[in-house]
């Protein structure tokens, strides 16, 4: 019998049939008839060569779709299928360096399509189209107006819609810091809430922000703004409110947003004093405007109790909130999917218990959009399956990977476990990756004599037997993965057994040192090739620098050991420094790597 599945002719199924070759067709395989239906969600019968489809808006029949074709599209079938969460909603950074190609997400929209997801918005704190405003963007690969419309129709062929995500308080350091834009900072990442001149700018950015869309929501942002009242507004020897002034910010954000027929949504952890930066009382609550639709972030509790005492909090204030789970890719070089499979799945399933009818997952690139895009089908495809079942199967997300994403659940898993071994939130492939060779102050976090390449070398050797039967879709990807585990089973213990050599005066040791760390930066140059082809894919041009940045110092780095290893042991020096120092955990057991952040000395980066 055959496969395919014969499609009417229609601009978005001659998509699919692109992208799906093997899957859909307009000249043969089981015909597809398409029915629009009152009843919600989608139903499929199947028998013999014809597969009749009832759907009641385009994003469940395009789910429908994805179902069949995750089934192989050959059985005969009985599907009745009615989404718990009407509202199932993405949103993709693309201000933490890494900007989304137009071409490139419209190959990711048609595979959220086939997953159910029927809201997406791109995350832009200035990576859009301001009209006046050169300075907002420059050089950081902002998306056009013309871009974004072409994307909204594109996507509304789909049955998603798109609406536009910036901000108007915080995070808005991207702005700030060009001097034209200085009498209306507070502090370098937050907007001085007393100056006039912060509001017109504020309504041109919701103006020109919105204007591509054909949506009226909006997400305004408003989160983590902690500095708020302690820059410029703040006043020696005056009382500060700070919650006081977020609340008036809060309704001048919502008249602007009233004045243009805008529907807001805002992040909502400053309401809920969810950093501990201070509570609210009755006076601040009164003066919270009811119309905003607040967004209920979190992505860290591993236990159900936190999720439900907080949608119940958000309620007792009056807001049904919108719930945010994330897909664990950012400060990564691969998603982290057990992460996201540990919160999203405890998250979600509390929220559709609680009646919650509105879900989107968070994509941040925190630390510079390392982490491709693609490796994060298999968080992906367990989001669609969370919003659109009552009852998650595994069996099924396993599936739609296959389908949708073109190659096997393990293949996609494999790189994943980098980060996996302490079940916790580190990210030691990003610290090995990026410690200084020489210095090894995140290697020092090691226990005395434990060896960490072994661990990579085992992932590495599951990745090298799959390495010839991916996808040609998917190969540039998984080269990329092959290049990051050769590189990992080689470099996270050099320092710490240049340091036993040097330390034990093994000079024949450090002599077949200086080998393994020529191979070092030559696998390091083989990476940062593999994971340019991967960015360029996928992304604009701007923000790679940062990348090439990074490796260019993790190989100068290396050029370096190699040079005072030489010298030392040809008498040129008497004694290498950096090697006579013992190491010491100075940030607790393998912590959290972040290259910006200053937690963990590695190298010179030029971060975004």
């Amino acid at each position: 019998m055959n496969a395919k599945l014969l499609l009417p002719q229609s601009e978005a199924f001659g998509e699919l049939v692109k992208l799906y070759p093997e899957a859909f067709s307009f000249k043969t395989g089981r015909v597809v008839r398409l029915n629009p239906s009152f009843e919600e969600g989608f139903s499929v019968a199947s028998r013999g060569d014809g597969i009749a489809v009832n759907f009641q808006t385009v994003s469940d029949m395009f789910r429908a779709l994805g179902t069949i074709m995750a089934l192989g599209g050959v059985k005969e079938m009985e599907i009745k299928k009615k989404p718990p969460l009407t509202f199932r909603g993405l949103m993709i950074d693309v201000s933490r360096n890494g900007v989304i190609k137009e071409s490139y997400l419209e190959t990711i929209i048609i595979k959220l399509a086939l997953l159910g997801i029927n809201f997406l918005t791109l995350y832009t704190e200035d990576t859009f189209e301001v009209t006046g405003e050169p300075l907002i963007g420059y050089q950081r690969g902002k998306y056009s107006k013309a871009e974004i419309r072409r994307l909204v129709k594109f996507a509304g062929k789909f049955g998603i819609v798109m609406f536009p995500c910036l901000q108007t308080l915080g995070h808005v350091e991207q702005i700030l810091k060009f001097p034209k834009y200085a009498d209306i900072a507070d502090d370098n990442r937050i907007f001085n809430v007393e100056k006039k001149e912060t509001y017109k700018l504020i309504e041109k950015l919701i103006k020109n922000g919105s204007e591509p869309y054909e949506s009226k929501l909006i997400h305004i942002g408003m989160d983590e703004t902690w500095g708020l009242g302690k820059g410029k507004t703040f006043k020696i020897n005056k009382k500060m409110d700070p919650r006081m002034m977020y609340v008036k910010h809060m309704a001048k954000v919502n008249n602007i947003c009233k004045k243009h027929g805008l529907k807001p949504i805002m992040w909502g952890d400053i309401i809920i004093n969810m950093h501990g930066t201070g509570k609210m009382n009755k006076e601040h609550f009164k003066l919270l405007p009811r119309n905003i639709i607040m967004d209920y972030w979190n992505y860290y509790a591993q236990a159900v109790k936190p999720y439900e005492e907080t949608i119940k909090r958000y309620r007792k204030l009056g807001f049904e909130p919108l719930i945010s789970a994330g897909i664990w890719n950012w400060s990564c070089l691969w998603g982290r999917y057990w992460l996201a499979e540990r919160t999203m799945t405890l998250f979600i399933e509390k929220a559709k218990e609680m009646q919650v009818k509105r879900s989107m997952i968070t994509m941040w690139g925190d630390d510079g959009c390392e982490c491709p895009f693609d490796a994060n089908w298999p968080a992906l495809a367990l989001y669609g399956e969370l919003c659109y079942e009552e009852k998650k199967d595994m069996n099924m997300v396993k599936k739609f990977v296959k389908a949708v994403a073109k190659d096997d659940w393990d293949t996609f898993i494999n790189p994943a476990k980098i980060d996996e071994p302490d079940a916790k939130s580190s990210n030691v492939s990003k610290g090995f990756l990026y410690d200084d060779p020489l210095l090894g102050i995140y290697a020092s976090h090691l226990p005395a004599g434990k060896r960490w390449a072994p661990y990579f070398e085992e992932i590495f050797k599951k990745i090298k037997k799959n390495a010839g039967k991916v996808n040609k879709d998917n190969k540039i990807l998984f080269d990329y993965a092959y290049a990051l585990l050769d590189l990992l089973r080689i470099k996270p213990d050099i320092k710490n057994i240049a340091y036993s050599a040097y330390q034990s005066g093994n000079k024949a040791k450090l002599r077949s040192i200086i080998k393994d760390v020529k191979l070092i930066a030559k696998k390091t140059e083989v990476l940062w090739k593999a994971h340019r082809k991967v960015w360029l894919i996928e992304r604009k041009p701007f923000g790679l620098e940062v990348i090439d940045n990074r490796y260019a110092a993790g190989i100068g780095r290396c050029e370096v050991m190699e040079e005072r290893l030489k010298d030392y042991l040809s008498g040129k020096i008497c004694c290498i420094p950096e090697l006579e120092e013992k190491p010491q955990k100075s940030f607790g057991t393998l912590p959290y790597f972040h290259v910006g952040a200053g937690r963990v000395k590695t190298l010179s980066f030029i971060n975004h």
